[in-house]
């Protein structure tokens, strides 16, 4: 499936406004324009971000060897690599609330790449039976 499938552009979407919305009020007592600008930064990076999500939980799930490096490595190298780009940009922008802008989108970021990767772990057992 195509990073631009409309499923995944809508996901995307939910999550500009989601992720986007949270920034906005959790920067909104520093003032408005950077609360704006916390918002407008994370929504555009979330919105990115779930567009190439799924896309790299596949790749790396197809590439790793089986066990557990195969069921962690996707989550944890996707979510560090998010989270990182996330801390730099906010820290760059000087985001107020920076901690709190990015720790709940990447938990959930988290869970969701856990998720997926257990979904393939479970669609490989099924076909190999």
């Amino acid at each position: 499936m195509s990073a631009l499938a409309p499923g995944r552009l809508l996901a995307a979407a939910l999550a500009f406004v989601l992720w986007g919305g949270w920034a906005l009020l959790a920067n909104w007592s520093a003032g408005h324009r950077e609360a704006l600008v916390a918002g407008l930064l994370q929504g555009c990076a979330s919105a990115v971000i779930t567009l190439l999500m799924a896309v790299c939980v596949n790749a790396l799930f197809a590439r790793l060897p089986g066990g557990v490096l195969r069921m962690a490595a996707p989550p944890l190298l996707i979510v560090s690599v998010s989270f990182s780009a996330l801390w730099l940009a906010h820290s760059a922008n000087d985001t107020p609330a920076l901690w709190t802008t990015i720790l709940p989108p990447s938990g959930l970021a988290f869970a969701y790449c856990l998720y997926l990767t257990l979904s393939l772990a479970r669609d490989a057992a099924t076909s190999e039976h």
